[in-house]
């Protein structure tokens, strides 16, 4: 009796689990499902936030044109957008134009199906972002490196002392002597040459010397003669060869030399070749009138706002600089320029006419001077906040320079006042230097300007430039000659360009 008793209870109790399995696996599927298809709606929302935003920034760039705008938004929505676009229904994508700073607004919306959830009556999802960025209004100041290096690249240094720089001359030099050329071709043996014009190097006369060859060459003993500390006397390089003049004869425009001389700023001894008629001849400059401006003798002509040098990585930069100017709106921004040396000045207070930047650049004559990067950057501050600031504008810093921090205002101990004029004290120094540059960032940095820099050439301290463009929370960029320049302007452009705001 009691077995039987327990074997209909057993019985029953199996009766009722199999019910409640089936509908405990019936909810647990339905998690299951739920799950997949919430993973694809969480997906298809990310995807489709990024690609908006990825639109909206791109979109920025390219304004004011709505139109270009509108293409690039398109561009950037169709390669980050591939799962919504190929799992979703009835698509949409608009760019719209709110108003505000060269504002850009990117929509997207579709319906993502769902596989499971319809069992439960879900049919699809509903997903959509939007994303509004701007390209900003700008107040921005090129700060110019002019010191002196900014020829070495076209007039190279062959003697001991860096005083001394190899170049050719003026085409109608103080003193009216001509530009010295070869008068014929000569080959490699020969030892008197004969040129258009010697006597510019057999000249007596003080003034005339130092007016064709710099300070160092004061003095009533000619060129061919004349030697100091690292200077060897008379020495000439016509194409790569370097000759020494033993002999000028004025009479017969000719020079007795010794050919295939050794260039004592490499070790390198160089090659005596042929050298064909009107090859240029070169001589060493220094520094005029204790200013270094050795640039201005080495050109051909007397530099004006149209001509230039030869003055090289100079003359490239002045290209890069009024590049980096066509890469901004006048509609909405404002550009100056600052040059600095020994000290800095304005070339041009912040302006929406840009050619008159350019203007500005062109109208720099020649770099001469030391290289005093905290009052460069004192005197960028100072256009920022002077004429044409505006309070909406996000301000910018761009300095450039192709050399090291060897000079800066006052004395050694850092002052801000000796910074709040565009004229300074002057003291030397790397250390101090780049200490005053720093102190400089920071005061430009705490007045919410951004600083960029942009290092030209190799001989650089990139460490300092890299602190400098950290304190004033911007980047550091190296261009390792003139040609990659335009591509450094034109990051700091997109840089300094574009906010996402939503």
């Amino acid at each position: 009796m009691a077995r039987s008793l327990w074997n209909r209870l057993h019985r029953s109790e199996r009766g009722q689990a199999l019910p409640l399995f089936a509908l405990f696996l019936l909810i647990f599927l339905g998690f299951v499902a739920m799950s997949i298809d919430v993973g694809r709606y969480v997906w298809a929302r990310t995807q489709m936030q990024a690609a908006v935003d990825a639109a909206a920034l791109a979109a920025a760039q390219s304004m004011p044109s709505e139109t270009d705008a509108a293409a690039k938004a398109t561009e950037y929505w169709l390669d980050n957008s591939g799962f919504i676009r190929s799992q979703g229904e009835n698509v949409q994508f608009a760019v719209t134009y709110p108003e505000g700073n060269k504002a850009v607004r990117v929509q997207a919306s579709a319906r993502i199906p769902t596989w499971f959830a319809r069992l439960f009556g879900v049919t699809h999802w509903n997903v959509s972002a939007s994303g509004d960025a701007e390209s900003q209004v700008l107040d921005i100041v090129v700060v110019f490196d002019i010191s002196g290096s900014m020829c070495f690249d076209s007039f190279r240094q062959v003697e001991s002392s860096v005083a001394y720089q190899m170049s050719p001359g003026r085409l109608t030099p103080a003193g009216g002597f001509a530009f010295p050329r070869l008068a014929e071709n000569i080959n490699a043996t020969q030892t008197t040459i004969r040129l258009n014009d010697v006597r510019i190097f057999a000249s007596t006369n003080a003034s005339t010397n130092r007016a064709n060859f710099g300070t160092t060459f004061n003095s009533t003993t000619p060129y061919w003669q004349r030697s100091a500390s690292g200077l060897r006397a008379g020495m000439i390089m016509i194409d790569n060869e370097i000759m020494r003049i033993t002999n000028v004869n004025v009479a017969n425009n000719t020079l007795t030399v010794q050919r295939g001389q050794r260039n004592d700023a490499t070790g390198v001894m160089t090659a005596a070749t042929s050298h064909a008629m009107y090859a240029e001849v070169w001589a060493n400059r220094t520094g005029y009138s204790n200013t270094n401006d050795y640039c201005e003798l080495a050109s051909y002509r007397t530099p004006t706002t149209t001509v230039n040098g030869p003055h090289e990585p100079f003359d490239s930069a002045i290209d890069a600089a009024k590049y980096f100017t066509t890469l901004f709106d006048s509609q909405y921004d404002k550009i100056g320029a600052v040059r600095y040396s020994t000290t800095a000045a304005i070339s041009q207070n912040l302006t929406a006419n840009f050619a008159n930047v350019r203007g500005s650049l062109d109208a720099i004559l020649w770099p001469a001077g030391a290289t005093n990067i905290a009052h460069g950057l004192a005197v960028g501050r100072q256009v920022l906040d002077g004429t044409g600031k505006r309070a909406n504008a996000v301000r910018v810093l761009v300095l450039l320079t192709d050399g090291v921090a060897n000079t800066y205002c006052g004395s050694a101990t850092y002052n801000p006042n000796a910074y709040n004029s565009t004229s300074c004290t002057t003291g030397n120094g790397v250390s101090q230097a780049e200490h005053h540059a720093r102190q400089e960032a920071q005061r430009a940095r705490n007045g919410d300007i951004l600083i960029f820099t942009i290092g030209l050439g190799n001989d650089l301290n990139t460490a300092f430039l890299q602190d400098i463009a950290t304190i004033g929370g911007g980047h550091f960029y190296h261009a390792p000659t003139t040609a990659q320049l335009d591509e450094a302007f034109q990051a700091v452009a997109e840089q300094t360009h574009i906010a996402l705001v939503r």
